[in-house]
């Protein structure tokens, strides 16, 4: 999707303003100004930020953003980075940039040689009309400064700037504003997130509406295991028109049933395919009687014939490419293959809805009654069933039919129906559907080698651990294998994949290995680790004054039953204590029984999915340190005497 004409009045793209007039010998930001209290933590220091953005009217802006940073050390280079991305609707007037030392003098301006213009290129894109500015000043002195200017006209927009003064870990801020300027026979909306009192100041005009945004002195946050991100917990400010035009096309945005209509129009006609495709498709289907099964067996076609890449062309940035011309090509984006797959089950009289979704870092649709084109950077297909609704992800060649994985898993999405948009929220999957069940068979020698049989079931989530293996060459299966498992001189004999590609999608792995010293021998002693495949080796960091909620994404299951031969001319020693701990985070038990000469070693581990205050994290380290702990169980075998 064409998230990059959503305009971020932060530091995602890091637009700068210039250091013109001032005098040459002049110190300006010196480094022995900023406080102690911002350098704590901190990589780079924003010094000032100022952004400025004027509605001229529906489909046209001007906008200048004039920023400052120190970066303090080398892992803050990135701060000091220039990425302007422009196309047809965005024209870049002018950059200007220059640095300074650490007390302020100036060092260099930016020259027109330093600024490289390049396509801009995602992954998997390669064919679209965005280009990037990038610049940069080259350093191996610190601290330094930069200050950079950059002036935009706009003549098309769907969005409008989203103010986020601190949406990168590891950078403080000084100073940083945030301004909106329109015309009061226009509309726009905002809407504030975790702003201090008194930041924000509003003025009419000569028939004119300015609203300022301004905070200070803003410390740094370091990284948190299990947070929920940063946008989350720091002051954000979201714009967005409620009216718009863009590209020769108009629409609204005062819901998401408005925004729905827009895109439903743009949509319109573009699902039809030539004549004998659809004598094909019909012909494919014909003998099945059972929907999802048509649905299976056209996704299935739909796979074989196409694959995904990154289109975004002016008003195709939002517009699927029509079905004949996939039909044709063979290729398309995450919108033009979900309109495609719509149109082969148009062919055989099944219904589905065009899907606008969150993926991957993009949440979806937070704000239920705030619409704004970044709450969703995918498309998807949605096809009601009677009992069900089956979810398509047309963007993969090996996704199994009806199965999202945990791309765009439990977001609020919005349906694209004749009526207009509806929101709607993709399936979780729980612990119960998220399972790696594993038994073993294992043969351990007198001098600590082991021989074993293994299999491994997963489904769900977990499924999605080993997925990318299956369409390896056995060797390369191996190598991934050998990677994961922590076992001394390990050798893998033989490997091999059972898959289903279920709605829930489900594999068996089979294996055997062996290795030369799997026990550990001291002097009359044999040390038999029992958690021999999934030893959760490290929990998460301990960290102090914790700012963030604990996040649990996802709930799983696993369960390890494995049985071990004990080795000839041994007796067991000592046997680890069983051990059962429960949580509202989740379980974990594991239990070692010994009978003649065989030791089954039983664990199960259950993680609950969940979302749970800053104050909570310490008993989540220790939770996880206790499965560490009882991970490390072994068996202690001595040497039997004469």
């Amino acid at each position: 999707m064409k998230q990059i004409l959503v305009l971020t009045a932060g530091f995602l793209f890091f637009m700068f303003f210039s250091a013109s007039g001032k005098e040459k010998n002049q110190s300006n930001f010196p480094v022995e100004d900023i406080s102690p209290a911002l350098k704590k933590d901190a990589y780079a220091i924003c010094r000032q930020y100022h952004h400025e953005f004027e509605v001229i009217e529906y489909g046209k802006a001007l906008e200048k953003v004039h920023l400052v940073i120190t970066v303090l050390e080398e892992n803050g280079n990135h701060f000091s980075k220039l990425f302007l991305p422009y196309d047809k609707q965005k024209k870049i007037k002018t950059i200007s940039g220059r640095s300074y030392n650490q007390i302020g003098l100036p060092d260099d301006k930016l020259k027109n040689s330093a600024i490289q213009d390049v396509n801009y290129t995602s992954a998997g894109q390669i064919y679209d009309d965005l280009r990037l500015k990038v610049a940069e000043f080259k350093t191996n002195s610190y601290p330094y400064t930069v200050e950079y200017e950059y002036e935009i006209e706009h003549s098309g927009l769907i969005g409008y700037p989203e103010w986020r003064p601190l949406d990168n870990y590891r950078l403080a801020v000084e100073e940083s504003s945030f301004s909106i300027t329109w015309p009061e026979n226009l509309e726009i909306r905002y809407r504030e997130f975790n702003l201090p009192e008194g930041c924000r100041t509003q003025t009419n005009e000569a028939r004119k509406r300015t609203i300022v945004w301004k905070v200070d002195s803003l410390q740094a946050w370091k990284e948190e295991p299990m947070s929920p991100g940063l946008s989350a917990q720091t002051p954000r400010v979201s714009c967005a028109p409620t009216n718009f035009t863009y590209d020769g096309s108009s629409g609204n945005m005062s819901s998401w049933q408005e925004f729905g209509k827009w895109v439903s129009g743009l949509n319109m006609g573009l699902d039809r395919l030539p004549e004998a495709r659809k004598a094909e498709i019909k012909s494919i289907a014909g003998e099945v009687k059972d929907t999802a099964q048509t649905v299976q067996l056209l996704y299935q076609y739909m796979q074989k014939r196409t694959r995904y890449v990154g289109i975004q062309l002016g008003l195709g940035g939002f517009q699927p490419f029509p079905a004949e011309t996939v039909d044709r090509l063979g290729y398309g984006d995450c919108k033009a293959l979900s309109n495609y797959m719509k149109a082969l089950l148009n062919c055989v009289g099944i219904p589905s809805l065009y899907v606008l979704a969150g993926a991957g870092p993009n949440l979806g649709i937070t704000m239920t009654d705030f619409p704004t084109i970044n709450q969703n950077n995918h498309a998807i297909l949605c096809v009601p069933m009677q009992k069900d609704t089956i979810w398509l992800e047309c963007t993969s060649q090996t996704q199994p039919c009806g199965y999202l994985g945990k791309f765009v898993e439990g977001r609020q999405v919005l349906l694209i129906t004749p009526d207009g948009g509806k929101l709607c929220r993709t399936p979780l999957l729980t612990s119960a559907q998220n399972l790696q069940f594993r038994s073993a068979e294992v043969q351990i020698s007198p001098d600590g080698a082991m021989q074993s049989a293994v299999k491994t079931a997963y489904s769900g989530y977990q499924y999605d651990n080993v997925s990318s293996r299956f369409e390896k060459s056995k060797e390369d299966q191996k190598k991934e294998l050998l990677e994961v498992i922590a076992i001394p001189g390990l050798v893998i004999n033989s490997l091999g994949y059972e898959v289903r590609k279920e709605k829930i999608p489900k594999a068996l792995e089979s294996l055997t290995m062996t290795s030369p010293n799997y026990a550990t021998k001291t002097g009359m002693r044999l040390f038999i680790p029992m958690n021999m495949l999934n030893q959760r080796m490290s929990n998460p960091t301990k960290v102090d004054n914790r700012k963030m909620p604990v996040v649990q994404k996802y709930a799983f299951h696993d369960k390890d039953s494995i049985v071990f031969q004990l080795p000839k001319g041994y007796q067991v020693e000592t046997i680890p204590r069983d051990k059962t701990i429960t949580t509202e985070y989740g379980e974990y038990t594991s239990k070692i029984t010994v009978q003649n000469d065989r030791a089954t070693y039983v664990r199960e581990v259950k993680i609950n999915l969940g979302f749970w205050p800053q104050e909570n994290y310490k008993a989540v380290v220790e939770f996880y340190a206790s499965i560490v702990s009882n991970d490390k169980a072994k068996l202690v075998m001595k040497e039997k005497q004469p």
